[in-house]
Order: C-alpha cells, then structure tokens, then sequence
C-alpha cells in the first residue's frame, strides 16, 4: 500500500462521482514525477479510465504546474477535506485504507486536515481497518 495506491482510488472515486474536474484540479497539484510513477503501476490496479485521464493530463501539463505541485500526501487531503464536507465517508475511508501507516501518521500529523478525518485515520493505523 502506498500514497500512489491512495491517489489512484481518490481518482477512481472522483471519476466513479463524476467529479472530472476535481480530478483534474487534484492532478494539477500533484508532481509531474508521481503522476509518472501512478502510471508505472499495473493497467489492472490504475484501470483505464484513470489511467486515459492520468496520461491526458500530463500531456497537457503546463510546465509551471510543477514549481506549485504538492506532496502527493497533501494534495489528498484537500480532497478528503471536501469529501468530509460533502458526506463521502466511505469514498474517504476507501482512500485511507490504500495508504501505509507512516502515510496514515503524515496525513492525520497535517495541520490542514479536519479532525474528523484525522481521527478517521486512526482506524486504520497497524492494519486494524474494519
């Protein structure tokens, strides 16, 4: 499990929600470097439509993007943040269970993350997810 694995299910849940355009705000904010190495990962874990929109946005990616790209971890957050805000618990669950337990202590450690999710990270610290 990783923060990739993690990246890709929030990509997968916004595209499942018809949120295209939060996906694309959420690739925008993520390095063109882990953008690259999501699509270094299986056909079968990316599937094809994240893997299209993956590969049609780097391509049109603008070059100052980059100098303003988050660390993956924090460009999750702002999307579990609204998640949260919009009631998606079990979309927001979905992506914590993807990521490791040192990626689960970096993002509940994160000043800008609500405190419900936070906490919600707790549950799946060492493996205990329901």
């Amino acid at each position: 499990m990783s923060c990739l694995h993690g990246l890709a299910e929030m990509l997968r849940q916004l595209y499942v929600a018809r949120q295209a355009k939060a996906a694309d705000v959420l690739m925008d904010r993520c390095s063109r470097a882990a953008l690259e190495a999501l699509l270094s990962e299986s056909s079968a874990f990316l599937g094809s439509r994240v893997r299209y929109a993956v590969v049609d946005r780097l391509r049109h990616r603008k070059p100052q993007l980059d100098e303003s790209a988050l660390p993956t971890i924090r460009a999750i957050a702002s999307v579990l943040n609204a998640w949260l805000h919009d009631g998606r618990r079990l979309a927001i669950r979905a992506v914590l269970r993807e990521l490791s337990d040192i990626e689960l202590r970096e993002l509940a450690a994160l000043p800008e993350l609500n405190d419900e999710v936070a906490t919600m990270t707790g549950d799946f610290v060492g493996g205990n997810a329901p």
